[in-house]
């Protein structure tokens, strides 16, 4: 009897473990980094880069995009604008300073690439990063017995060459992933964190294989973001 319910134990842990792993679906659109390599851009260690907040349709989703750009770019050697900012912190804010004087930027208002290359020319970046999300939520659907839940993301990245106004890279990534039910649920930002770090993953590892000198560190990770949007959201 003992053994019959330490196999039935065993076969609930394996279906609950099983449940818990996300499955992938990813289309992508956008440039190649061919593109962005025959423009001959500098290293990465001369180039100073704003990172804008990301529009979306729910505010609580706008820190996620930038937190990770901002990671992204300092692990592949970027430099950040505005200069002098003694931490990301305050990266963001001289942004957002910037951004709520410059007389043509309305507040709350989607920016557009030629507000980011006004306001990026004032912070003193080369290039700036901005972003949407058409669509990025968590819904709970059911699968048996147990609730699942599953997370969608629809992200608009560009990056910008602030003294021509030019878009030098754009990506579109659609991506799902569903995580498993019961004890092993994870939060609903927790799974809309994890879909957006990993798509910007991707986004800046294509960018990066289109610059000279290049040198990336090991790649950014959710946890790390939740860390940065605890300090930009202070």
């Amino acid at each position: 009897m003992a053994g019959m319910s330490k196999a039935i134990g065993f076969i609930v842990l394996a279906v609950c473990l099983l449940g818990s792993m996300p499955v992938l679906a990813a289309e992508r659109e956008g440039s190649l980094p061919q593109e962005l390599a025959a423009k001959q851009p500098p290293p990465p260690n001369e180039i100073y880069v704003a990172v804008f907040p990301f529009w979306s349709r729910d505010d609580r989703q706008t820190e996620v995009g930038r937190a990770c750009s901002m990671l992204n770019l300092m692990r592949h050697g970027f430099r950040m604008a505005p200069k002098g900012s003694s931490s990301l912190g305050m990266v963001a804010r001289r942004t957002d300073t910037a951004l709520r004087r410059d007389p043509e930027c309305e507040p709350l208002a989607r920016l557009q690439p030629e507000d980011i290359a006004r306001v990026g020319k004032a912070l003193g970046a080369q290039w700036a990063v901005y972003g949407e999300f058409g669509d990025l939520h968590t819904e709970s659907e059911k699968d048996g017995i147990l609730r699942h839940k599953a997370g969608v993301l629809d992200l608009r990245f560009q990056l910008i060459e602030v003294a021509s106004g030019d878009v030098l890279y754009w990506s579109r990534i659609r991506d799902t992933a569903s995580s498993g039910g019961g004890l092993w649920a994870p939060r609903a930002t927790s799974i809309e964190r994890k879909l957006v770090t990993r798509a910007i993953n991707s986004i800046f590892d294509d960018i990066g294989t289109a610059l000279p000198d290049h040198y990336a560190g090991a790649e950014v990770t959710s946890e790390e973001v939740r860390q940065l949007l605890e300090v930009l959201e202070k």
